[in-house]
């Protein structure tokens, strides 16, 4: 499934609720294109799903002698060998085992509710990392849930969030329970959530990483540990899924994946985007040689309209940068069409020991981690414009993200550094970034990220420290169960396979790749960031090729920007006016700045916009979590 919806109420709130229900049908119809598969309605519970835009999905599976019902959006596995499509035999493990033990027994990505008939609850349960996003919005005694955040805002009078919008208009993605919205919150990771009577009752994390054990498996161990980790779920994939279509670029993630459905011993298809001389490109076409499988080679588009930039924002709830996504959209409407699943080798860089540079030389030592080194030499965004919030609301992101990560880690001082920052970055960046564009994507047709999956994480996590420095542990999975990948060429010119002394010879490229990034980077301290930069040539950015539109230009109108209610005029008219200039170098940021006035317009342009207030008895009454 790609989307859902459930309101649940006290049964004195049953026509509200009905109300609240009837009413996100009609924006997932008429903004979000979102049809139900199938509903059930009781008088303390609605809930319907929504096929994605390939038509695949399952419908809500009810047993009727408890009255119960089950739901799940996303692509998951059960431990004893079932998957999609599957609903059934999930409600009938829930009825006999309970929430807790059926969540330990699923991986994937995904969010399962259950309507218990018995007790009149509704039972959510979230993935590990929580990729698949859902959202939450309550009122006294009436909670709305769903795979969407702007269908929850739509749903009464919304109001902007500060704290959220200016970590996603100058970081890309908003953190902790946040969204774009005050009244929207997304639901944790890893945690089951029971709702009685319309209100949440209690919630429970069913999986942390404090319940893993630093180092667990040594060397040779956890490259056999990983390899049986990442075989078995590609198993998974294509005993769910015939045709799949796996990214293939020149790095070592997606070469780990295809590894592993080589080992599975399955036909599937590699993908890989971009013009041909690209690197990335290159490589995976020598690579596509190996495997001998179907190689599909998709450039990305150079024009872009901003009708298919209003598609993109459908899908990303305006949460993401749409301009970016809608060059990704152009590439999924094209292999939907072909196959049933995408694969990515997004959460790739935890195995390989992604920003542990910060911490040397004491890597692995068990100190408290950095978390103002971290915000600010890698979250802390360059090249956005702070002054477009007035003075007095303006947050210091450094400081704001450091808490975030102090939030985030707490309880975890004790663990190697090494564990905290994947930790951290697990809970904050990539599980809000990778997991908003697999939710985006996933109303289209399934996806995945294997390395995002806790049966693999595990064993990554769990993993030797020594190991995981200079991407060892795949790099020694891949000379182990398939050397011809290992040895051929990545991006930068050496092999994937370990240094020996029998190819240490093939590593001669490293030796100038380092040498010119540190070259750059002094040249970059000299003389300045953009110094050394070659001007772009050939199609127009899209952003310019946005503000020829009509459209466009009414929107981002100074004068009449409903975004306002937020930021400082003067200074989102200076930027708006340079925005016109080809060097812009706010780019990303003048995206994600369109996507929230778009946010506010489409909202603004829906029925719930101009409906009758509610009862007061149901007025909104959350507070929000700063």
């Amino acid at each position: 499934m790609g989307n859902f919806l459930i309101v649940i109420s006290s049964c004195d709130l049953e026509k509200e609720g009905i109300r609240f229900f009837q009413r996100g049908l009609k924006f997932a119809h008429d903004v979000k294109s979102q049809t139900p598969d199938s509903t059930v309605e009781t008088s303390w519970a609605r809930a319907s799903v929504f096929l994605r835009h390939n038509g695949s999905g399952a419908s809500i599976a009810q047993d009727p002698q408890t009255n119960s019902w089950l739901l799940i959006i996303g692509t998951w596995f059960h431990s004893s060998g079932y998957g999609y499509g599957h609903q059934a035999k999930l409600l009938e493990r829930y009825l006999l085992a309970g929430p807790n033990q059926l969540a330990r027994e699923l991986d994937g990505f995904f969010v399962l509710a259950i309507g218990d008939g018995r007790t009149k609850e509704l039972i959510v349960l979230t993935d590990a990392m929580g990729s698949c996003h859902a959202y939450s919005r309550s009122w006294k005694n009436l909670t709305a849930l769903s795979g969407s955040s702007i269908l929850l805002a739509s749903l009464d009078t919304t109001n902007l969030d500060p704290i959220g919008c200016q970590e996603f208009l100058l970081g890309g993605v908003s953190y902790q329970n946040r969204t774009v919205f005050r009244e929207v919150d997304k639901l944790a990771p890893a945690t089951v959530f029971k709702y009685r009577d319309g209100v949440l009752k209690e919630s429970e994390r069913y999986w942390t990483i404090k319940q893993l054990t630093p180092e667990l498996f040594g060397s040779a161990k956890a490259v056999d540990a990983l390899w049986e980790s990442l075989e078995r779920v590609s198993r998974d994939i294509l005993r769910d899924f015939p045709r799949v279509s796996c990214d293939l670029t020149g790095g070592y993630d997606s070469r780990a994946l295809a590894a592993g459905f080589l080992g599975a011993g399955g036909a599937f298809a590699t993908v890989v985007s971009g013009a041909k001389d690209n690197s990335d490109v290159v490589i995976s076409d020598g690579l596509a040689g190996i495997l001998g499988m179907e190689h599909l080679h998709l450039p990305m588009p150079e024009q872009l309209s901003f009708a298919q930039v209003q598609r993109a924002h459908t899908l990303t709830d305006g949460e993401f940068d749409p301009v970016e996504y809608a060059g990704i959209l152009s590439i999924h409407e094209v292999l939907l069409q072909r196959y049933d699943i995408s694969i990515n080798g997004s959460y790739g860089g935890i195995a390989r020991a992604l920003w542990w540079e910060l911490l040397a030389p004491q890597i692995g030592a068990r100190k408290k981690l950095d978390a103002q080194r971290l915000a600010r030499s890698r979250y802390v965004l360059p090249n956005v414009d702070t002054e477009l919030f007035p003075l007095a609301t303006r947050i210091d992101l450094g400081d704001h993200l450091a808490g975030v990560i102090e939030r985030a880690n707490e309880g975890l001082s004790h663990f190697p550094n090494s564990i905290q920052m994947d930790h951290a970055n697990l809970n904050m960046r990539i599980h809000r970034w990778q997991g908003r564009i697999a939710s985006s994507t996933n109303q289209l047709w399934p996806c995945l990220s294997p390395f995002g999956l806790r049966s693999v994480l595990e064993t990554v996590l769990q993993s030797d420290t020594r190991l995981r420095l200079r991407s060892n542990l795949v790099r020694r999975m891949l000379a182990k169960y398939q050397p011809r990948l290992a040895d051929y060429p990545l991006d930068r010119g050496y092999p994937a396979a370990p240094v020996t002394w029998r190819n240490f010879y093939k590593f001669l490229p490293i030796v100038s790749h380092l040498g010119g990034r540190a070259l750059s980077k002094l040249r970059r301290i000299t003389f300045g960031p953009t110094f050394g930069k070659k001007p772009a040539s050939g199609a127009q950015p899209f952003r310019l090729q946005l503000l020829q539109e009509k459209a466009v230009q009414d929107l981002l109108n100074p004068s009449t920007m409903r975004v306002m209610q937020l930021l400082d005029p003067e200074a989102v008219t200076r930027f708006l006016v340079r925005a016109h200039d080809h060097d812009f170098p706010f780019n990303a940021q003048w995206n994600r700045l369109l996507s929230l006035e778009l946010t506010l317009r489409v909202l603004e342009g829906s029925s719930a916009a101009t409906s009758t207030h509610l009862p007061e008895k149901i007025k909104h009454q959350a507070s929000r979590a700063q």
